[in-house]
């Protein structure tokens, strides 16, 4: 998705594009789900923006993270702490939505963020 002449697919919505290409791209997952969605209004209606928010599994910071989730869960609802520690996330998880993801970019969005425009 990263390189000029590689097209960029989703099956449903382009698959046409694929045609004599030995190589070809997928997007971020996010964004071939949206596309889903988005394509036919799209069609009908000509669209020019789009917001999207997504929220990030724990799981995507593999097992230490998903073991923070859990411990974290568990002290909070045992009354041994009244906010989860954190050491895997920037901010505890536990009942509670992390800001961001990954690494900011000098444009203000983070990597993750990035992704769907990429």
């Amino acid at each position: 998705r990263y390189k000029e002449g590689i097209p960029l697919v989703v099956p449903e919505i382009n698959a046409e594009t694929t045609k004599g290409k030995k190589l070809i791209a997928n997007p971020n997952c996010t964004t071939a789900i949206g596309l889903m969605a988005v394509w036919p209004l799209h069609k009908l209606f000509g669209l020019s923006k789009m917001v999207m928010s997504t929220y990030q599994a724990a799981s995507g910071a593999g097992q230490p993270g998903m073991d923070e989730l859990m411990e974290g869960t568990r002290s909070v609802l045992n009354g041994e702490r009244d906010v989860a520690e954190n050491k895997v996330f920037a901010h505890p998880l536990p009942f509670n939505v992390i800001p961001h993801i990954d690494k900011f970019q000098d444009n203000g969005y983070t990597k993750e963020e990035m992704k769907v425009t990429w």
